[in-house]
C-alpha cells in the first residue's frame, strides 16, 4: 500500500521524468518505452495489494528511470549501473534531495541481476518484480525472442528455461498471483511451438527423395 498522498510538486516532477524517458527510449526496441510504461504500472499494481508501506514518488521515479542505462548500447550488460550513472546526474540538476535521489538510484542499480546488486528496500523488490511481470505474455514472448542469435529450436529452449526460473523468482506472492496467467499462457505457447518445430523437423527428415534408375 501507499505509505502517502503524492504532492503536486512531485506529481509536476514526475510528469518531466515519464517526458524525459519517452524521448531517450523513442528508439529502443525490446526495452522501448511501452515496456517503461508497464513496468510503472505493473509496480503501482503491486505496491496497492502489498501490505507494507511503498513511497509512491520513490517507486514511480525509479520504475520510469529503471532502463534508461539500456539506450544507446548494444547490450544490457550492467545497464543497472549505467543507468543510475546518468539519473544520478539528472537529479543532481532537480529539487530531488538527495536522501530521495540516493533510493531512487537504488532502484536503477538493483532491478536487473546483472548489477549483482540484490533489491533490499520495498521499492526495489516493487521494480524488480514489476519489470520481470513484463517477461510473461505475448509481448513478453516477443521480446524474449527479438534480436536472439542461434536456431529458433535453441531460442525457444532458452525462452522457455528462462521465463520459468523468471517466475520463481519473482519477490512477492502477489506478483506471482498478477503474472500466473500470463507466465501459463506464454508456456502452452512456446511449448506448442516447440512441438511444431519438431514435427517439421520430423517431417523434413522423412521426406522421399527421388531415387536414381
Amino acid at each position: 500500500m501507499f505509505s502517502r498522498n503524492l504532492t503536486k510538486k512531485e506529481i509536476e516532477m514526475i510528469g518531466t521524468i515519464e517526458g524525459f524517458v519517452r524521448e531517450k527510449h523513442a528508439q529502443s526496441t525490446a526495452h522501448d518505452y511501452s515496456h517503461v510504461l508497464e513496468v510503472a504500472r505493473r509496480a503501482i499494481e503491486i505496491a496497492g495489494r502489498i501490505s507494507e508501506p511503498v513511497d509512491p514518488f520513490i517507486l514511480i521515479c525509479g520504475a520510469l528511470f529503471h532502463d534508461l542505462g539500456r539506450v544507446g548500447v548494444p547490450t544490457g550488460a550492467m545497464h543497472g549501473i549505467r543507468g543510475a550513472a546518468f539519473v544520478e546526474q539528472f537529479l543532481k540538476a532537480s529539487w530531488v534531495d538527495k536522501a530521495t535521489g540516493k533510493k531512487i538510484l537504488r532502484i536503477i542499480t538493483r532491478h536487473t541481476p546483472t548489477s549483482h546488486i540484490p533489491p533490499e528496500s520495498i521499492e526495489e523488490k516493487i521494480v524488480y518484480d514489476a519489470d520481470t511481470l513484463d517477461r510473461f505474455g505475448w509481448i513478453g514472448i516477443l521480446r524474449g525472442i527479438m534480436g536472439k542469435a542461434g536456431s529458433i529450436e535453441d531460442i525457444i529452449e532458452k525462452v522457455i528455461a528462462k521465463r520459468s526460473e523468471d517466475y520463481n523468482l519473482l519477490i512477492f506472492e502477489e506478483s506471482k498471483e498478477i503474472g500466473r496467467a500470463a507466465h501459463e499462457n506464454s508456456l502452452f505457447f512456446l511449448n506448442e511451438l516447440r512441438k511444431a518445430l519438431k514435427k517439421r523437423s520430423k517431417e523434413i527428415r522423412e521426406l522421399p527423395l527421388p531415387e536414381g534408375p
